[in-house]
C-alpha cells in the first residue's frame, strides 16, 4: 500500500476523532439542560435528511433486502446503542466514556467466535483475554465515580459489538448504501415516540449545537469509512487514541473531569489489542490469498 493512501487514511481518521469527541463534547455541555431522549432524537432526525438525496436519487431500490430481518436487528442494536452512549457521555467522565467504547472489537471477537465460530484459536482467546483486562482496568475508578453512566457505556459497547458483526455479515451482499439507509429510517420513528416522553426543547444557541450533533456525527461517520477505505486498519486504528486524548482534554478543561492515569492505561491496552488484532487478521487475509495463488498456479 502506497505511504500516501496510509498518510490520507490517518488524515481521516484524525478527522473522525475530533469531531466524535466535539460531538460527545457538546452532548455533555447541553445535557443538563435537554433530555437524552431530545438529544437522541434530533441526531437521528439529521442523519435521515442525509439519506434523502440518496433516496432521491435510487428511489424504492435503496431499501431493496431479502434480509430485513439482519437490517432490523442491526436498527435494534444501534437504537440502545446510540441511547445508551449519548446517556453515557451526559452523565459519566468524558474520557472513560471513550476508553470504555474502545472495547468493541474485543467483545465482537468474542460475540464472533461464540455465535460464528469464528477463529477459535489460543492467540486469538490470549488477545481478547488481554483486551479484557483492559476494560477492567478501565471500569476500576469509574465505577467509583458514574455507575450509571458507565452501566450505559459498557451497554453501548456490547451493541456496537453487535452491530459490527451484523454489518459484516450484511456487507457480503447488500449495497453500502442500504446498509447505511436503513437504520436511520428505522430508528427515527422510535427515537420520535421516546422523545415525546422526555422532551426538552432546545433555546437560544442550543438549537446550532444541537445542528452540529447531528451533522458532527454524520460527517465523522463519514470520514471514518474513508479512513479506513483509503488504509489497512491496523495502519489507521492508532489515531482512534486522539479521541481520547481530545475527550480528556474537552473533559478537564470544561466540566472539571480529573485526569485519571489508570483510565488511559485501560484504552491503550484494549486499543493495542485491537491494532494487533487488526494486524494478525490481515497477515492471515494475505497469507490465504497468497496460498491460493500458489495453488492456482499449481494447477
Amino acid at each position: 500500500m502506497a505511504a500516501s493512501q496510509i498518510q490520507r487514511g490517518m488524515f481521516y481518521m484524525a478527522i473522525y476523532t475530533v469531531l466524535q469527541s466535539l460531538v460527545w463534547g457538546i452532548v455533555r455541555y447541553v445535557g443538563d439542560d435537554l433530555s437524552t431522549a431530545t438529544l437522541f432524537f434530533f441526531r437521528n432526525l439529521i442523519g435521515f435528511c442525509t439519506i434523502i438525496p440518496l433516496f432521491m436519487k435510487q428511489g424504492p431500490a435503496l431499501f431493496k433486502t431479502d434480509k430485513l430481518r439482519f437490517h432490523l436487528l442491526r436498527a435494534a442494536f444501534a437504537f440502545i446503542g446510540g441511547f445508551s452512549v449519548f446517556f453515557a457521555v451526559a452523565h459519566a467522565p468524558l474520557a472513560s466514556v471513550v476508553a470504555m467504547t474502545y472495547a468493541a472489537p474485543v467483545f465482537a471477537g468474542v460475540f464472533a467466535m461464540v455465535v460464528f465460530k469464528e477463529g477459535v484459536t489460543l492467540r486469538r482467546i490470549v488477545a481478547l483475554g488481554i483486551g479484557f483486562i483492559g476494560v477492567l482496568i478501565v471500569l476500576k475508578p469509574s465505577f467509583e465515580m458514574e455507575v450509571a453512566g458507565m452501566i450505559a457505556a459498557i451497554i453501548a459497547t456490547i451493541t456496537t459489538a453487535g452491530a459490527f458483526l451484523v454489518v459484516k455479515k450484511l456487507s457480503g451482499t447488500e449495497r453500502s448504501e442500504t446498509v447505511v439507509a436503513y437504520p436511520f429510517v428505522l430508528i427515527l420513528p422510535f427515537s420520535a415516540l421516546y422523545a415525546v416522553t422526555d422532551w426538552t426543547s432546545p433555546t437560544g444557541i442550543e438549537w446550532l449545537l444541537v445542528l452540529f450533533i447531528g451533522l458532527g456525527t454524520a460527517i465523522s461517520q463519514f470520514y471514518m469509512v474513508k479512513a479506513f477505505a483509503a488504509a489497512d486498519a491496523s495502519a489507521v486504528l492508532p489515531i482512534d487514541f486522539l479521541r481520547l486524548v481530545v475527550a480528556a482534554i474537552l473533559g478537564i478543561a470544561l466540566f472539571g473531569d480529573v485526569f485519571d492515569v489508570q483510565v488511559v492505561l485501560g484504552a491503550a491496552v484494549i486499543l493495542s489489542v485491537t491494532v494487533y488484532t487488526a494486524r494478525r487478521e490481515k497477515r492471515a487475509e494475505r497469507l490465504k490469498a497468497e496460498l491460493l495463488a500458489a495453488k492456482t498456479a499449481a494447477e
